[in-house]
């Protein structure tokens, strides 16, 4: 075997143009096979990086019977399902928000994460330093605690680990360091700095889900099945030991059929990535296929110019096996080589794709070359090296062909039958190129038919956002107090140079969906309750993100002060409910028949608040509440509308003009309204992107496989074309020939192709927006560019041979 090697090397060494460029042919379709299956791997296959990951679900629900949407879980879920399950060995309730750490220096905000003892033990992860959260430590009233994440460990302490026992501020109150957690730990969603205690107040919760996020591990041998008929039977004791949330009714809740929803804790994770991923790791896998048959047709070249080193080894006596054997491993060796460049690439490639992807993928996933990409690669080169092998093999190495290949010795007029396996891998290509351009172009589609899209706000670039928290204890304490002072950021902010408009809520529209729940309407008893979502703004919201005002007054200061029981609504709720945006004014609803009614003052235009690709939801605006600073939000998103966004200093004169009210609240989330409005069609841009890199290489390969193959093609008719040019022949009948053939094998490539492209693309269907899988404008438009793309790559080496002297054409063989 290692005397083959050794030939196959130095054969491959005499001709190192085919070696080089069959090399990195194979090398970027490995490549960028590899690097997308690391992210593959990383997400969808590889165990969360915690022990028995496979045991550990989302406590998640749903309620069919208001929407679809997957509910979270709540503290009084936690409690019921940790006091009276009989499936979980443990159960945890975590959630993430913004914390300000004071006491040296200026205020910074940092992301945190608060949850029951219980988190890390379910996860079974232990600190590095330090020790876990007990029972005592997350007892409401309790001394406060905090963990440190390593990363902040190491930037604020410079890797300390006399850390322990010091005191931290954070959100005006100390908090003694008991641990340092592993460098290893990743947080589930989203990254965070610190992990403090919940310290859950059991007398203060509602049944029914309200937003944090409930993890548990199944004990050994339990089923998902089982612990979901588990929860089934749990959500009786849920309405039976907590008061229902103000505003809904058990009857409600259980015309809803508010139920168990179990998911993975992988799925949940990974989210709705899955679909990304699969579409991408489809498109790489034609790529590659596209790559071996560009390197399959350099190949059965380099093979016919061996054809009378074949004959010879033939009439020595050599085997179909052997010759076969030695063609192989010349296959194999340049699949292996490509397969290392390719590995390398991936390597370098990574970095960027990560960085591009950023945004989309949850920190607790490690993406990274592991030894299941290594054998993934592996895989893919033998593979690789055994199909563009395999075609040579085929068509020249049986027995029954040793006499053409003699033929061939003496003669390189090539013949019909010689280059049909060359004339089907063109075939094979323009297809597959096909099927990913129309890929791509349903995705630039995609994309356009979203910036078309209104999303609601007025010149988002114009509207800068940055977010402050309240002291939680300080919201619980005095809400008053806390309304006077955001309502003395917002006159401050006000004040600062270039300010046309300023306003706040406890969320930011186009990205984050807010919490909904049932309405229903006065003098229409017998209809079902809407579910609709709504929304906490203050006064002068709507005009400062530049969502019109369609009918009726904006809320008002005192509407807050006063707590007047008014609202305003979409426009697609005032449509839907009572016909017009004008017939909604004085009109009345309310959650329950135990709440209040609240009267609509105002309609507003429609905004796109869970994302531009999502329909915009009804929704109801109100003024902030007691109810809202206790249970829903400690944190708000100021919006500061004024044309020096985005100029040098604007941001540190509002920062400024914050701390003259309060010095110790840091700004956190500065973005522009343009970003986040970015930042909503990120999954389509991505997609875009690379759907668009892969059809670009795609296309570049099928190209240069067209125009080698004419080329070629043209070289062995040298002698056929200067006859016909001797007899009279104009060399652009002879080119208008070549074009007819070229544009024979294209138009079968693109049949197929779009056959191809048909059954495949509905595959993708949920990634696409305002656009059909079957976009006759796309179709013609990728067909139209393949065409002529192709036409082109035959068109050079056709006018090359059309100006060969006819002489030397002749003297050629």
């Amino acid at each position: 075997m290692m005397i083959q090697l050794r030939q196959a090397l130095r054969r491959l060494c005499r001709s190192p143009g085919f070696t080089l460029a069959t090399v990195l042919t194979l090398a970027i379709g490995i490549g960028a096979t590899t690097a997308i299956f690391t992210v593959v791997n990383g997400i969808l296959l590889r165990p969360l990086p915690f022990p028995e990951s496979d045991r550990l679900v989302a406590l998640t629900h749903e309620s069919p019977g208001a929407d679809s949407d997957v509910r979270n879980a709540s503290p009084a879920i936690y409690f019921t399902y940790r006091d009276n399950n009989r499936t979980f060995e443990s159960v945890a309730l975590w959630f993430a928000n913004a914390a300000t750490i004071t006491g040296s220096g200026d205020p910074e905000e940092i992301q945190a994460v608060r949850a029951t003892y219980e988190f890390l033990p379910t996860l079974r992860v232990r600190p590095l330093l330090g020790r876990d959260f007990t029972a005592a430590d997350d007892a409401p009233g309790s001394p406060s605690t905090v963990m440190l994440s390593y990363r902040y460990w190491e930037r604020r302490f410079g890797g300390d680990r006399s850390v322990l026992g010091r005191s931290l501020t954070i959100d005006g109150a100390p908090h003694e360091i008991v641990a340092v957690l592993p460098s290893t730990f990743r947080f589930l969603e989203q990254q965070a700095d610190i992990l403090t205690p919940a310290q859950l107040v059991r007398a203060s919760q509602f049944a029914g889900p309200i937003g944090e996020r409930g993890i548990a591990r199944l004990r050994e041998g339990v089923t998902l099945e089982d612990a979901s008929a588990d929860v089934a039977r749990m959500i009786p004791i849920l309405y039976e030991s907590f008061p229902i949330i103000p505003g809904l009714t058990r009857e409600l809740l259980e015309a809803g059929r508010f139920g168990p929803h179990l998911l993975p804790l992988q799925k949940r994770v990974a989210s709705d990535l899955g679909d990304v991923l699969s579409v991408l790791m489809g498109t790489i896998g034609i790529l590659l296929l596209i790559a071996c048959a560009n390197v399959a047709n350099l190949q059965l070249v380099r093979t016919e110019k061996r054809g009378h080193e074949l004959a010879i080894r033939a009439a020595l006596g050599a085997g179909w096996p052997a010759i076969a054997r030695t063609l192989l491993v010349d296959s194999l060796l340049l699949g292996a080589v490509g397969g290392v460049l390719g590995v390398a690439l991936a390597v370098a490639a990574l970095p960027a794709l990560l960085s591009v992807a950023a945004g989309q993928l949850p920190s607790a996933l490690d993406v990274g070359i592991d030894s299941r990409v290594l054998l993934f690669a592996l895989g893919v080169s033998i593979a690789a090296g055994l199909l563009v092998g395999s075609i040579p093999i085929v068509k020249y190495a049986r027995p029954r062909l040793i006499s053409a290949l003699h033929a061939a010795a003496t003669s390189y007029s090539t013949s019909r039958v010689r280059g049909r396996a060359r004339n089907s891998l063109v075939v094979a290509q323009v297809s597959l190129a096909l099927i990913l351009l129309v890929a791509s172009g349903l995705m630039i589609r995609s994309f356009q038919a979203l910036r078309t899209v209104d999303p609601g706000v007025r010149a988002p670039e114009h509207v800068q956002t940055l977010r402050i928290a309240i002291a939680r204890q300080a919201a619980m304490r005095d809400f008053a107090a806390v309304i006077r002072t955001e309502n003395a950021i917002a006159d401050r902010l006000a004040e600062v140079a270039g300010v046309e408009a300023v306003a706040y809520s406890t969320r930011v529209p186009l990205i984050a969906t807010g919490p909904s729940g049932p309405f229903s309407f006065e003098n229409t008893p017998d209809a079902a309750p809407l579910g609709t979502e709504f929304r906490y703004v203050s006064p002068g919201w709507f005009r400062t993100v530049g969502a019109p005002l369609l009918a009726g007054r904006d809320l008002e200061w005192t509407d807050t002060y006063e707590s007047r029981q008014v609202v305003v609504v979409s426009e697609s709720l005032a449509n839907r409910q009572w016909g017009s945006p004008e017939a909604a004014l004085g009109k009345r609803m309310r959650r329950s028949a135990n709440a209040p009614w609240l009267e609509v003052i105002g309609v507003a235009g429609d905004i796109r608040h869970n994302g531009v690709a999502e329909p915009a939801p009804v929704t109801v605006y109100i003024s902030q509440s007691e109810f809202v600073a206790r249970f829903a939000s400690s944190t708000v998103f100021y919006f500061v509308r004024s044309e020096r966004v985005g100029t040098p200093g604007f941001v540190d004169d509002l920062a400024h003009a914050i701390w003259t009210v309060s010095a110790d609240v840091p700004l956190g989330s500065v973005q522009t309204l343009g970003d986040v409005y970015r930042t909503s069609i990120a999954r389509t841009s991505l997609t875009l992107v690379l759907l668009a890199i892969t059809a670009s290489m795609a296309l570049l390969l099928g190209v240069i496989g067209i125009y080698g193959v004419i080329a070629y093609m043209l070289t062995q008719r040298t002698r056929e074309i200067g006859i016909r040019m001797a007899l009279g022949a104009r060399g652009e009948l002879l080119k208008l020939m070549v074009l007819k053939e070229v544009l024979g094998l294209v138009g079968i490539g693109v049949a197929l192709g779009l056959a191809g492209a048909v059954t495949s693309t509905r595959l993708m269907s949920a990634l696409l927006f305002g656009v059909s899988a079957l976009d006759p404008i796309t179709y013609f438009a990728v067909c139209a560019l393949l065409v002529s793309a192709a036409l082109t790559a035959a068109y050079l080496p056709a006018r090359r041979a059309t100006r060969v002297d006819p002489m030397q054409a002749l003297r050629a063989e």
